[in-house]
């Protein structure tokens, strides 16, 4: 067959369409799916946009919070203590991000639904509905008429009386929509993540005030209709807080060392932070190290586990890795530390390790690691001695 010009442009059109079309799915590609994000319990997880200089986490249905100036907090959910996360927290409901109260109340959570509102409550409108229905009827007549008259009327009453029973009741109305109220909203702000159930650790309550029907299908919920684990996660606000105290550090046996004796530095603070939360999850912070610069010109660093053991008068041992030795060689004569004349500039760094515990105490996890820099004016002296003249 002998094909026209026309007819072979047309074919040739054909056969490069035919060709896209086959070409096509194999660019149209699903594209890989975002990895979800971490919902092991327990593990160190963090968060979205921490402040600077802070570590933020979760520990069960616990925030966990520790900044680089030393405090740590830990603010749990209402059920915190046996819930293993959030999610188990919630127990399949979706995380709650606003709910409906009274007018003036206040913004923390509190069962405040109105209860005199029209239609406000739907267990009453399911009570209230079935009211105008006739279903006492079929009770009330089977027992009047054949005992009032059982031989008056025996051929009347058979035929009337299934008609009577057999009659379908009018439908009861369907109840109105109640009217539009006005309501305070409070809202969580940021949401929370739909996906994990992790809150942000600057969850705040934004209230507002809202117009809305309680019968509308769009509204918020009341702060009962929310699930007790709902209500359990919105309950965030208390936090407990721990901070490390530093006070610079000291010398032993004594305060005031003299050229050549060897003393050893320690911490000056009297004790040291407690752990915090209460349950299963808690938060404590344990040094770490202690690094001493003495301050004499052309000393070295000291190190030494822990906070420093201190040196009790007259040991023979002033050495080892918990113990922060040094002897100094020169007086702090002419030196400064401030306004404080004849002082040596002692700088010490304390290294923190922050820890969580998610089994009451029983096992500790690090969580974040802290360093901590001091200062501290020391005077050194030298040795004194009395010269007693002779008798003439």
């Amino acid at each position: 067959m002998v094909l026209t010009h026309r007819a072979r442009r047309r074919r040739a059109a054909l056969e490069v369409a035919a060709s896209a079309l086959l070409v096509l799915p194999l660019l149209v590609l699903p594209l890989p799916a975002a990895p979800a994000d971490a919902a092991e319990a327990g593990a160190a997880r963090l968060l979205a946009a921490p402040a600077p200089g802070s570590v933020e986490g979760t520990a069960g249905s616990c925030l966990t919070r520790a900044t680089s100036s030393g405090t740590y907090s830990v603010r749990c959910a209402g059920s915190a203590r046996r819930a293993t996360g959030f999610l188990d927290l919630l127990r399949g409901a979706p995380p709650p991000t606003c709910w409906l109260q009274d007018p003036g109340a206040p913004d923390a959570p509190v069962p405040t639904r109105p209860a005199t509102a029209p239609g406000a409550d739907p267990a009453v409108r399911l009570l209230a509905a079935p009211v105008p229905e006739p279903t006492a009827q079929p009770t009330a007549l089977p027992t009047a008429q054949p005992t009032a008259q059982p031989t008056a009327q025996p051929t009347a009453q058979p035929t009337a009386a299934p008609t009577a029973l057999t009659t379908a009741p009018a439908p009861a109305p369907s109840p109105e929509p109640a009217p539009p109220q006005e309501f305070q909203q409070v809202t969580l702000v940021p949401a929370p993540n739909p996906r994990t159930g992790v809150p942000s650790w600057n969850l705040r309550f934004s209230p507002s005030t809202v117009v809305t029907s309680p019968d509308d299908p769009a509204r918020c919920p009341f702060w009962d209709e929310l699930t007790p684990g709902q209500r359990a996660y919105v309950e965030l606000a208390q936090e407990r807080r721990g901070r490390i105290q530093t006070r610079g550090v000291v010398t032993s046996p004594s305060t005031t060392p003299r050229v050549g004796q060897t003393v050893a530095f320690s911490r000056g603070a009297p004790q040291d932070p407690r752990p915090i939360g209460a349950g299963r999850v808690r938060m404590r912070a344990v040094v770490q190290e202690l690094e001493v610069d003495p301050g004499e010109p052309g000393s070295r660093p000291v190190r030494c586990e822990g906070a420093g053991d201190r040196i009790a008068a007259g040991a023979r041992v002033r050495s080892g890795p918990r113990t922060c030795s040094h002897a100094y060689r020169h007086t702090s004569a002419g030196s400064g530390f401030g306004a404080a004349p004849d002082n040596f500039t002692v700088r010490a760094t304390e290294t923190w390790r922050i820890e969580v515990s998610e089994d009451a105490g029983a096992t500790w996890r690090p969580f974040h690691v802290v360093e901590l820099p001091t200062e501290t004016g020391l005077r050194v002296t030298e040795v004194q001695t009395l010269v007693v003249p002779l008798a003439p």
